[in-house]
C-alpha cells in the first residue's frame, strides 16, 4: 500500500447530495483495467468501509458525476467518496463541558476527567464522555469512533476521529500512562501475562484475571519517584486490554492506589491512572502528532508531599 500515491483530502464541494462530505482522491498509477472498488481496496481501504460505501446512494462520484464501485477508472480521474457512509451514532447528547486538547477537520482530542464513563451504560446513561462529544460537535450525521477508551476511574487523553477514512488510516504510535501504586517499586518491571474476561452465564463481568486462556498483554512499569509507601510510576502497554495496567500492577503486588477492584482498602476515591501522552500518525497526510497533558491536580498533591 502506498497511501501517498492516491492524493490528499480536499475540502471543496462540487455537488451536494444530502450533505455528504466527500473525500477526494486523484487516480494515479493505473496500469491495467480497474474499477473504483479494486482501486480503493488496493490502496488500503477496508472491506467494511467499501461495503457501506456501495450501499449508500450517491456515496461515490467520478469526475463530478454519480458512479458505482464498478465504474472503470483512468489515470487522472477524480474520485470522491463519502467520508462517513455509516449510520450516525444515536445516543443521548449530554450538554456538559469537555476539555478539548486539540481539534482539526479530522480529529478531536479530549482530556477525560476521572469518574466519567467513556461510553454510555445502564448505570452511566445520563452522563458519559460519548454523549458530551455528540453535544459538543452538534452534527446529526456524526458517527462516533474512539481510538482508545479509558476506564471510568482513569483520566487522560482520548482520541476521536471525525470520519471513517481518518479512522482507518490512523496509526496509534505510543501511549504513555502515569499512575500511583502502593509500595516502593524499585526498578523497571516488565509484565507479560494474558488477561481473561470473567464470564458469568455468558455475561461479561467488570473484573478480569490473569489466565493462560486469556489474551496476550504486556505492561512495562517504570518508577519515576518514590513516595511514602507509594511510587509514582510510568506505564507503557502493548495491546491495551481492559484493566491491563490495574491488573498487572496488582499481579506484582503493587496495586494502584484507589483501585477498588484489584487493589486494597485505602482512602482514595478512584484508581490513580492517567493517560498523559499520545502519539499517532495519519497515513494520508503523512503527518505525525504528539500531545501531552499536565498531571492532574490530585496527582500533584501527592507527589509534592
Amino acid at each position: 500500500m502506498n497511501i501517498n500515491n492516491i492524493g490528499k483530502t480536499n475540502q471543496e464541494k462540487t455537488k451536494n447530495f444530502g450533505n455528504i462530505k466527500y473525500f477526494k482522491i486523484k487516480a494515479k498509477d493505473i496500469t491495467q483495467k480497474t474499477n473504483v472498488y479494486l482501486y480503493l481496496r488496493k490502496n488500503g481501504f477496508s472491506e467494511h468501509y467499501l461495503k457501506n460505501l456501495r450501499n449508500k446512494e450517491n456515496a461515490i462520484l467520478v469526475n463530478n458525476s454519480p458512479a458505482t464501485a464498478k465504474t472503470i477508472l483512468n489515470n487522472g480521474d477524480l474520485i470522491e467518496i463519502d467520508s462517513n457512509p455509516y449510520k450516525p451514532t444515536n445516543i443521548k447528547k449530554v450538554f456538559k463541558d469537555i476539555d478539548v486538547v486539540y481539534e482539526d477537520e479530522n480529529y478531536l482530542l479530549v482530556n477525560k476527567p476521572p469518574l466519567l464513563a467513556t461510553m454510555p451504560t445502564k448505570s452511566h446513561y445520563d452522563d458519559n464522555l460519548a454523549g458530551r462529544i455528540l453535544a459538543y460537535l452538534n452534527d446529526n450525521t456524526f458517527t462516533l469512533r474512539v481510538f482508545n477508551r479509558l476506564d471510568r476511574e482513569a483520566s487522560g487523553l482520548i482520541l476521536i476521529s471525525k470520519d471513517a477514512i481518518t479512522h482507518q488510516f490512523t496509526e496509534i504510535l505510543k501511549k504513555e500512562y502515569v499512575a500511583i501504586c502502593h509500595g516502593n517499586l524499585e526498578k523497571e518491571v516488565v509484565i507479560e501475562k494474558p488477561i481473561l474476561t470473567i464470564n458469568n452465564n455468558g455475561i461479561n463481568e467488570m473484573k478480569r484475571e490473569i489466565s493462560p486462556l486469556g489474551q496476550y498483554a504486556k505492561t512495562v512499569l517504570t518508577p519515576l519517584k518514590e513516595l511514602k509507601d507509594m511510587t509514582f510510576i510510568k506505564a507503557e502497554i502493548t495491546k491495551g486490554r481492559t484493566h491491563q495496567i490495574r491488573l498487572h500492577s496488582s499481579y506484582i503486588n503493587h496495586p494502584l492506589v484507589g483501585d477498588k477492584i484489584y487493589g486494597k482498602k485505602d482512602d482514595f476515591f478512584h484508581a490513580y491512572l492517567h493517560l498523559k501522552l499520545i502519539s499517532f500518525h495519519n497515513k494520508f497526510t503523512n503527518k505525525t502528532y504528539m500531545f501531552e497533558t499536565p498531571l492532574p491536580t490530585e496527582f500533584e498533591k501527592i507527589i509534592k508531599n
